[in-house]
């Protein structure tokens, strides 16, 4: 029997018979591991606390016929108030559902994006910082981190930093500048000023430090919710059910 110890976050779980369930772990080295919680819901299981959804706890998995199995586990930190509204809730449950569909690279990605959630967790949990903000960085960070940085560095046709107006162009990521966009591409791209240009540079290229120390509002906020969103449905090349419950219960209108 192979033993494993490896730090992660509960992001789903599935019942499994009477006693038992499935759950997916975000962890730290290789990505989304699913995991098998067996007799977790008798009410003797010295595991249950660091098992359930949304706790990040260290867990020490065996491996027989192909499956992990938890063995032990002690709770780190569990994100439970994330689960008392619902809008945090559903937003937290589709990061959940983007993670457990991602493929991830390299195994110091495992470790950024533990991170990235861990952090999100956390400022939902205070109430610190903007839920629609905090959505826009999860996709485009998370889009990054997984090989689908976009390419905003300057434009892509002159290499020009900056102008008044910027062009992004969501299904291959690259930015125009408004000289060089051409009237047949300007129907599909995305028109963005000054701030949301700044915004999602500073998202894609900053250091993790400093990734959520900036601020965005109005139709700016609204723009960029926009590009985010569709940008990780582009490129992951699939729409996610749990986005369009959040969408549905927060009442946001399309652009």
């Amino acid at each position: 029997m192979e033993l494993t110890t490896v730090s992660g976050l509960v992001i789903r779980e599935r019942q499994s018979g009477d006693n038992d369930k499935f759950i997916d772990i975000l962890t730290e080295t290789d990505g989304v591991v699913e995991v098998m919680a067996k007799g977790v819901k008798k009410y003797s299981c010295p595991f249950a606390a660091a098992s359930q959804l949304y706790a990040y706890s260290k867990f020490c998995l065996s491996r027989r016929k192909g499956r992990y199995y938890i063995d032990s586990a002690q709770s780190i930190k569990i994100f439970y108030s994330v689960r008392e509204q619902l809008d945090r809730f559903a937003l937290v449950s589709y990061f959940s559902e983007v993670l457990s569909y991602c493929q991830f690279p390299e195994k110091e990605h495992s470790r950024d994006i533990l991170r990235l959630f861990l952090n999100i967790l956390h400022y939902l949990t205070e109430g610190t910082r903007d839920t629609e903000l905090l959505k826009c960085i999860f996709e485009l960070r998370l889009a990054s981190e997984t090989g689908h940085m976009p390419a905003v560095a300057g434009c892509d046709s002159c290499g020009t930093y900056q102008t008044e107006k910027m062009y992004f162009k969501i299904g291959n990521g690259t930015l125009y500048c408004e000289n060089c966009l051409s009237a047949e591409e300007a129907g599909n791209a995305v028109c963005i000023g000054v701030p949301v240009l700044h915004a999602i540079r500073h998202i894609v290229l900053t250091d993790f430090n400093r990734l959520f120390n900036f601020r965005l509002s109005g139709e700016s906020m609204k723009l960029l919710s926009f590009i985010s969103e569709n940008y990780l449905s582009a490129h992951l090349g699939r729409r996610f059910r749990t986005l369009e419950f959040y969408k549905s219960i927060t009442d946001e209108k399309p652009l």
